[in-house]
């Protein structure tokens, strides 16, 4: 099949920013170009320099577009709610409501020019995918990563990929299959850290790492509380870009020392440094974040998945979707969201008992390579087009 997909806030490749939100794209569209498929994605253009057109894979293609339309405007990654005044919000919901409309005639030329048989439609989009598929008759799948989405395109599209129930209206629960995110087991596996642990003088450090960026809900500057109540040979390697906003904090502190800011690493290198660690930290905190307090934890975790394929035991939030992951694999503890305390006798538990990490990180590797691949993913959503060009109510997975 012809396959069109839908993700015009996500720059593909991605340029350093809006990491998660690339590899979940295009690992999917790699999965479904395995199986014999051409995909079109209709992805972020963010620089100058990347071209309108290009070929990225044997038979991936993305067609980028500037969040401006005619110029890049970067956007601003997750923060806790500060609001707007009312002109502002009246603006932008006036101009996004053109840029999306501006999308859907885009996205009606690439479903003519390459005789797309499936849209798959990623929600944050608005619609863009699903409006333009039933203009034209072409089934569509929404991938649901968040409540804010058009009920519109939630009506009008006949299946519904999403990580929880809980953001979701009920009267379109019929619709839901639910999955996770994945990771890519054959480049996050255990690898050598010697490398590493040299370069930031780690050799006889307990390490803690965390990967990943600044967004409000990630709780990265809960690691800053964390790491007071550790001991003072315990460092904590921050791999991600972005992360060094926390270094004056850790100066006030007085605990600079206790930090190793690595900056932007490449995606095939970051196995090395989840390998440096003892420990891997995901302190995911929704306190401040509107949709999150109202409706749970609602993200499939990436991070964690990633630790876990590099067989590291994970210290992580007690909150919705991760506790069941933690709890059902055994490959790791949890604790509560934005208690340092907590998250520092976790870390403690852990850092004195080797044989405990070993049980953690194996049975972690396992669970990946069993349920959490990006293959598996990609074959729950091929699993739905396979052979549908018209789609039924009754179909299934």
């Amino acid at each position: 099949m012809n396959i069109l997909y839908v993700a015009p806030d996500i720059p593909i490749p991605h340029t350093g920013e809006f990491i998660g939100g690339s590899t979940h794209v295009l690992k999917i569209a790699e999965g479904l170009e395995k199986r014999g498929n051409k995909v079109i994605i209709l992805s972020r253009r963010m620089t100058k320099k990347q071209k309108k057109y290009q070929k990225i894979g044997e038979n991936i293609f993305t067609r980028r577009v500037y969040r401006g339309l005619f110029f890049p405007i970067r956007g601003k990654i997750s923060t806790k709610d500060k609001g707007g005044t009312f002109l502002r919000g009246f603006v932008q919901k006036t101009y996004f409501f053109i840029y999306r409309f501006v999308l859907v005639i885009l996205a009606l030329y690439l479903l003519k020019k390459h005789k797309i048989d499936f849209v798959l439609d990623r929600s944050s989009s608005k619609g863009v995918g699903v409006f333009s598929g039933f203009l034209l008759g072409i089934p569509t799948i929404i991938e649901l990563l968040d409540p804010d989405y058009n009920n519109l395109s939630m009506k009008l599209t006949k299946k519904i990929f999403a990580y929880t129930k809980s953001i979701i209206n009920p009267s379109f629960h019929h619709k839901v299959k639910i999955i996770s995110a994945g990771v890519d087991p054959n480049i996050f596996k255990p690898a050598y850290e010697e490398d590493v642990r040299s370069k930031y003088n780690l050799k006889d450090k307990k390490v803690v790492v965390y990967v990943g960026a600044m967004s409000a809900w990630h709780g990265a500057e809960d690691l800053i509380e964390i790491a007071n109540k550790l001991d003072e040979d315990v460092r904590f390697l921050m791999v991600g870009k972005g992360l060094n906003i926390l270094e004056g904090e850790s100066k006030e502190e007085s605990i600079s020392s206790r930090f190793i800011f690595t900056g932007f690493v490449e995606y095939e290198d970051v196995p090395k440094y989840i390998s440096a660690a003892d420990v891997a930290v995901a302190p995911y905190n929704p306190k401040g974040f509107r949709y999150m307090e109202k409706y749970g934890f609602y993200f499939s975790p990436i991070k964690i998945f990633e630790y876990m394929a590099c067989r590291k035991p994970v210290v992580a939030s007690d909150v919705d979707i991760i506790r069941d992951i933690i709890n059902e694999n055994r490959c790791g503890l949890l604790a509560k969201p934005g208690d340092a305390e907590d998250f520092a006798e976790k870390i403690r538990m852990l850092m004195k008992d080797g044989v405990l990490r070993e049980k953690f990180g194996d049975n972690g590797r396992n669970a990946v390579i069993e349920k959490y691949t990006w293959e598996k993913v990609a074959d729950k959503i091929y699993g739905c087009m396979e052979g549908k060009n018209k789609l039924s109510d009754d179909w299934g997975v």
